[in-house]
């Protein structure tokens, strides 16, 4: 998932807490935007690429990214679940210590073409067969996943947002969002960072993002591009 849509649900979803001075938080209050888990796809270097550019759009938005869970892992070969893993892993612990792979999970054989197996079964045996396709997927998914970890990030990514927030000197950081990237300036650091910052221009409200700047965004934070 990506896009202005998404990150705008992210926000629209999160909690309510009060301004900077307030007690009390009324339905114009900022919200918390719920922290994002994007669904990577199998192999290394698409799958890097693709989390890069989708979790730079919504990063750009101030929604927070935990990192991601790959799905759909070949079960052997070159691209095996564990050869993809080791990768994958490798990357985060070098260029974004901050997110990490909360988890990967492999093809499961028996779900393959779920769909149309039940196409030509009755009612009844349709639903006997969805509700043990899901327990099986729930199986799998409890197996490969770190659900509790999740939930940890979520809660600390959540915590860090309403401090930084709330905090005098970063009073800016929620109107930031809404700044357009057509009055920012994206320019490197002189520090070993890989990651771009956005300065801003102007205070007029609006977003525009074109996909080669956000590609060019996502390459800064270690994609290859293709």
């Amino acid at each position: 998932i990506t896009g202005t849509d998404n990150a705008s649900v992210a926000k629209a979803c999160g909690r309510i807490f009060p301004a900077p001075g307030s007690t009390t938080a009324t339905p114009e209050t900022e919200r918390v935007p719920v922290p994002v888990l994007l669904i990577g796809k199998s192999g290394v270097g698409d799958a890097i690429d693709s989390f890069n550019i989708n979790a730079t759009y919504f990063s750009h938005r101030n929604v927070p990214v935990l990192g991601a869970i790959f799905n759909k892992m070949n079960l052997g070969g070159f691209y095996s679940l564990e050869n993809c893993k080791e990768a994958i892993d490798m990357y985060f612990d070098k260029f974004q210590p901050d997110k990490r792979a909360y988890g990967y999970i492999p093809q499961i054989p028996e779900l393959t073409n779920a769909r149309e197996h039940v196409a030509s079964m009755s009612e009844e045996d349709q639903l006997k067969g969805a509700i043990k396709s899901a327990d099986l997927f729930v199986e799998t998914f409890a197996e490969h996943v770190n659900v509790d970890a999740i939930v940890d990030a979520a809660r600390k990514a959540t915590l860090s947002y309403v401090q930084s927030t709330t905090s005098p000197q970063n009073s800016e950081t929620v109107s930031g969002a809404k700044r357009s990237i057509e009055e920012s300036e994206v320019i490197q650091t002189n520090s070993q960072s890989k990651h771009p910052r956005i300065v801003q221009k102007s205070e007029t409200p609006g977003f525009a993002l074109s996909r080669e700047q956000i590609e060019a965004m996502a390459a800064a934070s270690g994609a290859a591009g293709g």
